[in-house]
This record gives C-alpha cells, structure tokens and sequence, in this order.
C-alpha cells in the first residue's frame, strides 16, 4: 500500500479519536457551601458555589424532594379515600338503592378470575363461581346515599361523602378491587339513564402531605379496567362509557346480579421525590442558590452537579447537613 495513503489514514484515526476526546464530558468542577449549619424556618438559606457544570439539580430534604427517597416506589402509614357520583334515573332506581339491591363493595384478595355466564335465565347466585374464594366487605352505607326523595330528587346526581377505606387495606402487596354489585329477584324499567356513577375519585395521602390519585374513571388515560359480569340473568349487565357506569335493565322477574368491578390498586404506591433543576446547560454560570426551607428538622441537602454530553455524562454529588429549627 502506498505510504501517503496509510499516512492519510492514520491521521483520519488520529483526528477521529481526537474529536471523540474534545467531545466528551469535561471532568465536573463544582463545589457549594453555606455560611452557617443551623438556621430558622423563617431564614432565606443562601449557598454559595463554584465552579460551571452544565445543569444542577437541588434536593432541599423537605418533603416530596428528598434525596433518600428519589428510588422510592411506596410508602405505608396513609390513609385512601374514595367518593363518586351516583344518579337514579326514575323512582324504580331510588326504590332499588333503599332496599339494599345495589352495593358497594372493597376486597383485598380479589383473584382476579371470572366465572362463565349461567345457562339458565332462572340461576340464582348470590355470589357466583368467581367470587366465591373472595372477601368483598361492603360499604355502601358509608357513603350514606340519600334514601328518599326528600334529600335526593330522581335524575339529579348525588355527590358522596369521601369515605376512607385504609382500614381495608391488607399490605402493601395485596392491592385493593373496588365493584358495584346490583342484584334484586325481580327488576323494574329502570328509565333512560338507569342507575349511573360517575366522577370517581380515589386517592391515597400520607402523613407527609404527600399522595396518589388513582384515575378510576373508565377510558381515560391511565384507565381503570372495569371488568363487567353478568353472575346471573344475561340480559342485563352494566355498561362502561369513557365517563360513567350504567346499570339500565328492563323490567324483568328473573334473579339478577351484575357486578362492575375495578383493577387493583395498590394503596401504598408513592412517586419517587424529585430533584429541583436549579441550572440548565445554556444559563450562565451559577454562583449562589437561595432557598427557604418548609420544614423543621434535620435536613441532607444534595446538589447533583453533571456536565452531558451526547458521548455520555460525568456527575458529582455534593452533600450539606444542615439543621432548620422552628
């Protein structure tokens, strides 16, 4: 081979491992301090820094933006809470709901499994194969549904208390099946809306202040999967629309129940805490930071300083105790 060719091509490998080396992350230069370690809830922390990374983040140790906490994915010692809409389309409804044909029910070992539709019109299970190995506690008088007419007109949606359900939950690892049950001997015509539930809502929150809100309407974009059966009499089942649960039956004697029941939800899931961005790679070289802690106590303050490259990223973690007093 000619020589200038491989001369041509040492310096094409030379100039390549070259450019890879400039373009790569520079080694993080990035210190931060403060003038003092105690201070008072009421003081504006200042902390001084040197050096240019490319982006700082900030973790305060205050609530939801915890260092320690920024992998964690639950949390015990909350409480959840569940409330919705309910509407009776027509006085059969409301008779229905005052003689206890529709229920609101919680389990914690819901199996998940489903039995088939009974052959007979005249079947009559109280609680059909798929729920037999399951414990459904019932709730419905929690949410104290108004009875008569006199506190709650037909074709008018009545909004629930939110009721707490903590005291269902079983662990962490068992999560929480929330179904609607109707079952009556005999079934009036039930109008055009029927019975209808709507406006879901279910949310954990802890002692810190923080929690989850569980989206249980049908539909949306973290749906709940609602799972309808018909246990007994398959001419009448509930329905699912991206807003609302229907139960619209005609007028039947046959046995009725039909179930509408909800994934699991685990009560104790937790967002991991987030860090704050304090600088981005195309601000100005950051000197100082100020901050106004929420929370008495002690607090493990990270900055995580990194200069990113597509090549990759080199990062350094700075730590401060400080304690934050009343």
């Amino acid at each position: 081979m000619n020589h200038k060719i491989i001369l041509g091509i040492l310096l094409v490998i030379t100039f390549s491992l070259g450019s890879c080396t400039k373009n790569g992350p520079s080694d993080v230069n990035f210190t931060v301090s403060t003038n003092a370690k105690t201070y008072s809830v009421n003081d504006i922390v200042t902390f001084s820094m040197s050096g240019n990374p490319d982006v700082i983040a900030f973790y305060s140790g205050d609530s939801a933006n915890n260092y320690d906490y920024r992998d964690r994915t639950s949390k015990t010692g909350g409480t959840i809470n569940f409330s919705f809409q309910i509407r009776a389309s027509n006085d059969s409804v409301l008779s229905a709901i005052v003689n206890g044909a529709f229920k609101v029910l919680v389990s914690n070992n819901f199996p998940g499994t489903y039995s088939t539709l009974p052959d007979s019109l005249s079947a009559k299970a109280e609680d059909s194969a798929m729920l037999n190995s399951t414990i459904w506690t019932d709730v419905t008088k929690r949410f104290t549904i108004p009875t008569t007419t006199a506190n709650w007109a037909v074709n008018t949606y009545y909004i629930t208390p939110t009721v707490d359900i903590s005291d269902l939950i079983l662990n962490a690892e068992n999560p929480l099946n929330i179904a609607f049950k109707f079952a009556a001997d005999t079934t009036h015509y039930f109008g055009t809306n029927g019975l209808s539930l709507g406006s879901f809502v279910l949310k954990s929150v802890f002692p810190d202040g923080t929690g989850t809100s569980f989206n249980v309407v049908p539909g949306g974009s973290k749906s709940t999967t609602w799972t309808t059966s018909k246990t007994a009499n398959p001419l009448f089942s509930w329905a699912t629309s991206s807003t609302q649960i229907k139960f619209i039956p005609k007028y039947g004697t046959n046995y009725t129940e039909d179930w509408a029941i909800s994934n699991g939800f685990y009560p104790n899931v937790a967002q991991p805490d987030l860090a704050i961005p304090i600088k981005n790679i195309t601000q100005s070289p950051l000197t100082t930071f100020s901050y106004q802690f929420k929370q008495p106590g002690f607090h493990k303050v990270v900055f995580i300083a990194s200069n990113n490259r597509v090549s990759g990223q080199n990062q350094v973690v700075r730590e401060i105790d400080l304690n934050i007093t009343p």
